[in-house]
Order: C-alpha cells, then structure tokens, then sequence
C-alpha cells in the first residue's frame, strides 16, 4: 500500500510533469496531511499580457488515497473577455497546452479508442460554442483526416530548417499548439507560425500579429524550381537542332 509520503511524492511528479511546475509542491503537502476528501489548489500565470487561472483538482479514495483529477482553466483578456474549460487528467493536456487551446489554436495529442488501441489526433476546441455543462466541444482531426505537418512546413522558405535539432524544436513546438517564432528567407523579422489542421495548413503573421498569405512566400521555391528545369529543356534543344543537323 502507498504511504502518504509516497502519494504526494506521486502527485507532485504528475503537477511538475502536467506543467505546473514546483511552486505548488508545500500546499500540496500540506492539503494532503489535513486529510480533507477533495483538494483544490489555485495557480495563476501572466502569459502575453493576458491572466491564466488554474484550479486543480484531487479527490480522496476510500482506501485513503488521494488522485489528480485534472483542472479548470480560464482565459481572461485585457478586454475582460473570459474563456474556460475543464480539462481532465486522461485527456494529457498540460498547463501550456490548455492555454494554447483556450488561444484557439490546436494541439497535437497520442490517444486510445475505447477498444484501447493508441491513434494520433489534432484537438481543437470550437470556441464559438458550449453544451450543457459549459464546456466547449473539442473536435478531433484524425490521423487519417489528411493534414501533413512536414510537408505543409516544407512549402515555407523557413531558415535553418535544414539543422536537424531547429527542425525538430520547430515540429514539437506546434504539436504543442505554441505559436512559433521563426525567421525566414530573404525577409527581415521575425515571424511568427501555428499549425491550422482543420484546413491542413499552416498559419502565418508576421510581428505586428497581422496573417499573412503563405502561398505568396511559397512562390520564391516554384520559381527556384522552374529555373533549375529550364537548362534541362535548353539541353534538349540543343540535342535536338544538332540532331536535325546530322
């Protein structure tokens, strides 16, 4: 059987590995030792200018035991403008992601089925709505749904995407559904790119947080391309006028 100092030794590991970091480690403690049913711990970030509160959850088994449930978390605006949503502890959704889905963005995430068997999803909450309980719907974009991340980064003129390691931060960090500071080609700045799986694509803003069109960046690659063809159909002129002269 767990002891007590195992069990918060337990949760203390899934706080730091959810995100959360250590600052919550001593009332964790503390509540646990108080032998109360249900916890709930508070925990408030700054994130862009914006207030993000969480509230954790844990309850008290019969055979004395406490367990992390999961949190609420609500987006406050500068304007004011609230945005909430509970997460639960099955679901994986670390504190930055909860963020990021509360932003609007998508959040790339390992799942099981009900027969128990592991797929990989997009999730995205529909923000416009809420059902019964208050929650937004999450929506899912399949495995199987088409969106292709490499392939959809490749069509940008992305600097340093050829080191290995910057590729693979790049690729991590919008699976995490974090919006990503990158640098491209012959264009001053920074620029800023989220993961859109809904349309399988990729969104764009440069520093001011304006969109820009990707398809219009993409152009400098087709071009690079035709010019690297054209020799190849002058070679076969050539072959052809000294052909004809033969």
């Amino acid at each position: 059987m767990m002891t007590v100092k195992q069990n918060i030794e337990d949760l203390q590991d899934r706080l730091k590995y959810s995100g959360f970091g250590e600052s919550l480690h001593q009332e964790l403690e503390k509540q646990v030792k108080s032998g109360k049913s249900e916890i709930e711990l508070h925990l408030t970030k700054d994130p862009d200018n914006k207030k993000l509160d969480y509230h954790l959850h844990f309850r008290k088994s019969e055979e004395g035991r406490y367990f992390y449930n999961g949190f609420d978390a609500t987006l406050t605006h500068a304007d004011g403008r609230e945005l909430s949503q509970r997460f639960y502890h099955n679901q994986g959704i670390s504190a930055k992601e909860a963020f990021n889905l509360l932003e609007g963005r998508a959040v790339f995430k390992s799942l099981f089925n009900r027969e128990g068997e592991r797929y990989n999803a997009w999730l995205q909450l529909d923000l416009r709505q809420k059902d019964d309980k208050g929650q937004h719907p999450v929506k899912q974009y399949h495995q199987n749904y088409g969106f292709d991340l490499e392939k959809e980064v490749t069509k940008l003129p992305i600097a340093s995407i050829e080191n290995p390691d910057q590729k693979d931060l790049l690729f991590y960090s919008l699976k995490k559904g974090n919006l990503h500071s990158v640098e491209l080609e012959d264009r001053e700045g920074r620029f800023h790119l989220e993961a859109n799986p809904r349309f399988k694509s990729l969104n764009l803003y440069d520093a001011s947080g304006k969109r820009l069109a990707a398809e219009g960046l993409s152009a400098k690659q087709d071009q690079d391309s035709k010019a690297q063809k054209k020799p190849a159909k002058a070679q076969k002129r050539t072959r052809a006028r000294k052909y004809k002269g033969m």
